[in-house]
């Protein structure tokens, strides 16, 4: 990705972003692997990003919510990989998440609670109810995909100056 290209909307994300990107929380993020050797921390930033791309392009209402809850989405704070629980990961980590986000940040609003509990559908037992759950969901399977295929390394260099100006 060209990072002149990008400015615009690296601007914008920081702008709607900033403040979750230099929690301590969501740093720790960082720790996490998610999808092969891609952490968590990358995945949701490539995720939230690409969110608020799709939503200048959709028009969708409600941007800052809606990249803000896309950060957010898989902000379950555990190693998946080794750490089990009694429900697979598919289904458990959405709930995990809103839990941890309330407990930290507060109340999501009924949008954000819906794009981060339904972003594992169809596979989840909770089906998108708005427009921000929908572009979440498809968003999110489209990054997946390009973290399996290491195709989401094309996005380093547009993270790498995310974060650099995030904590400028």
């Amino acid at each position: 990705m060209n990072i002149t290209k990008e400015n615009c909307f690296i601007e914008k994300y920081i702008k709607l972003t900033s403040d979750l990107l230099n929690d301590e929380l969501v740093q720790s993020m960082k720790k996490y692997r998610h999808h092969g050797d891609i952490s968590t921390h990358y995945h949701s930033v490539y995720v939230s990003y690409n969110v608020l791309k799709a939503c200048e392009r959709l028009g969708a209402k409600n941007e800052r919510e809606i990249v803000r809850a896309a950060l957010l989405h898989d902000f379950y704070l555990y190693e998946w990989y080794t750490e089990k629980h009694d429900e697979n990961h598919i289904f458990y980590h959405p709930k995990e998440s809103v839990k941890n986000i309330e407990a930290h940040f507060g109340r999501l609003s009924d949008l954000q609670r819906n794009m981060i509990l339904s972003h594992m559908f169809p596979t989840a037992k909770v089906m998108p109810r708005y427009l921000g759950s929908w572009i979440l969901t498809l968003t999110d399977k489209r990054c997946a995909t390009n973290d399996y295929l290491k195709l989401s390394a094309r996005f380093g260099e547009v993270y790498n100056e995310i974060i650099r100006r995030a904590e400028g």
